[in-house]
């Protein structure tokens, strides 16, 4: 199908680019610089808010999941059973980063320069220098799910039929949240305070600080 974009807040779309598989989108925080990732296809980009966009990188069977920070300039995405390749000029080049895992999902700060990265039946992933080195995190589960904070301090991730964890040091140590579910999405407010999490052919779970009275 098509990519398809708005400038009204949802009220009318165009549909732009060609019919391909597109399997993930991503935009800047003003919405001009966006990335989308094919499935067996290119990294395609866009500076003018989806009017044009140019191929980038190869064809590669690039999974549903990339990042974009704040402003743009710095891209992640990552391949079925490859590496994980990152930009930092808007996506005119990349660098891949030969860790081969069953990535699933990643996410990353407002600036860029924090990921984490979860791969399906092995371990989490995070940077701190966007991208060029990378620490396995925490055991082998089937991680299918990841979200940030805009600092990328407080993490959270989610495990398919298993739990969900969350970290408040940059994914340094975490801890097991929850019960066991069919978790399949996650995502945090800017803050990392709050968090909602889908289960499969189930219920929204959100999760906010409390307060001791």
């Amino acid at each position: 199908d098509r990519i398809y974009t708005s400038t009204d807040s949802g009220v009318t779309w165009i549909a732009r680019e060609s019919n391909r598989a597109w399997y993930s989108v991503d935009s800047s925080a003003d919405g001009s610089k966006l990335v989308a990732v094919v499935y067996g296809g290119n990294i395609y980009t866009s500076t003018d808010s989806g009017v044009s966009w140019i191929p980038r990188e190869s064809a590669r069977l690039w999974q549903p999941a990339s990042t974009s920070s704040a402003d743009g300039s710095k891209l992640a995405a990552m391949e079925q059973q490859g590496p994980i390749y990152t930009s930092t000029d808007s996506g005119e080049n990349w660098t891949s980063h030969n860790i081969i895992q069953p990535w699933l999902a990643l996410a990353s700060s407002a600036d860029g320069n924090k990921l984490v990265a979860a791969a399906f039946g092995g371990t989490l992933y995070t940077s701190t220098d966007a991208g060029v080195s990378w620490t396995p995190r925490e055991s082998n589960r089937n991680w299918d799910a990841v979200a940030s904070s805009a600092d990328g301090s407080k993490l959270a991730a989610a495990v398919r039929g298993g739990r969900i964890y969350t970290s408040t040091d940059s994914g340094v140590t975490w801890t097991a949240r929850e019960s066991d579910r069919d978790w399949w999405t996650v995502a945090s407010s800017a803050g990392g305070s709050k968090l909602v999490a889908g289960v499969w052919d189930g219920r929204v779970y959100t999760s906010a600080p409390t307060t001791s009275l």
